[in-house]
C-alpha cells in the first residue's frame, strides 16, 4: 500500500467519524510507540454507548534497508468495554488485525517453524497478516480534550508470505508461521472532540 493510499484512507476515516454528529463522542489518535519506528498511524474511535467504543487503527511503514524491514500495511478494528465511561480509566478490549508486511532483520522467526529451527537471518516477504487479541488499558485524563492511553494485548498471530529467504536464496515458498503471545503495545496521545 503506497503513503498516498494510506494517507487517503486516513482522511476518508476521518471524514466518516466526523460526519456522525455531536451527540457520539469520538476521538483521534496516534501510538506514539509507532511514530518511534517512523511508521504513519491514525486510529478514530467511536463511544456509541456510554461504556463501549469502537476503535479502527491503521498503520503503514515503507522503510527498508539492506538489513532491517519494518514495512508494513496493518487495520486493526477494537471493541472496548470501558468500566467507567468512555475515554477514562480502564478499559478490557477485542480486536482483530489484518495487512501485509516484510519483515526482516529484527526478528527471528525460529520459535514459530519447527522445520527450519535458526531463522534469525531469514526474510519473510510479502506476508499476508491475520489475528485476533484481548487487550487491557487505562486512559489518563489530561484535560478536557487531549488524554494519554497506554494498552497491552495478547494474541494469535498467522502470516503467510510469499517467499522466505536467506541471503536471497528462497527457502520456502508459501511460509506459514503461527504466533501467541503479545500482539498490541500501546502509548498513545488522544484529542477528544
Amino acid at each position: 500500500m503506497s503513503m498516498k493510499r494510506l494517507t487517503t484512507v486516513l482522511f476518508a476515516l476521518l471524514l466518516f467519524v466526523g460526519s456522525l454528529g455531536a451527540q457520539t463522542k469520538w476521538a483521534i489518535k496516534t501510538n506514539l510507540l509507532h511514530d518511534a519506528t517512523g511508521s504513519v498511524n491514525l486510529a478514530a474511535e467511536i463511544a456509541f454507548t456510554p461504556k463501549w467504543s469502537l476503535e479502527f487503527g491503521l498503520s503503514g511503514n515503507m522503510w527498508a534497508s539492506k538489513e532491517i524491514s519494518l514495512q508494513h500495511a496493518i487495520f486493526q478494528p477494537e471493541a472496548r468495554y470501558w468500566f467507567c465511561e468512555a475515554y477514562s480509566g480502564l478499559f478490557l478490549a477485542g480486536y482483530l488485525q489484518g495487512g501485509i508486511t516484510t519483515l526482516y532483520g529484527l526478528y527471528d522467526f525460529s520459535p514459530y517453524n519447527s522445520r527450519y529451527p535458526n531463522l534469525k537471518d531469514y526474510q519473510l516477504r510479502d506476508a499476508l497478516l491475520l489475528g485476533v487479541g484481548a487487550g487491557i488499558g487505562y486512559d489518563f485524563i489530561l484535560n478536557r480534550h487531549w488524554n494519554l492511553e497506554l494498552e497491552l494485548g495478547l494474541g494469535y498471530l498467522y502470516t503467510k508470505g510469499d517467499e522466505c529467504l536467506n541471503k536471497d536464496v528462497v527457502l520456502l515458498k508459501g511460509s506459514e508461521f503461527d504466533y501467541f503471545g503479545p500482539s498490541k503495545l500501546a502509548v498513545s496521545i488522544v484529542y477528544l472532540f
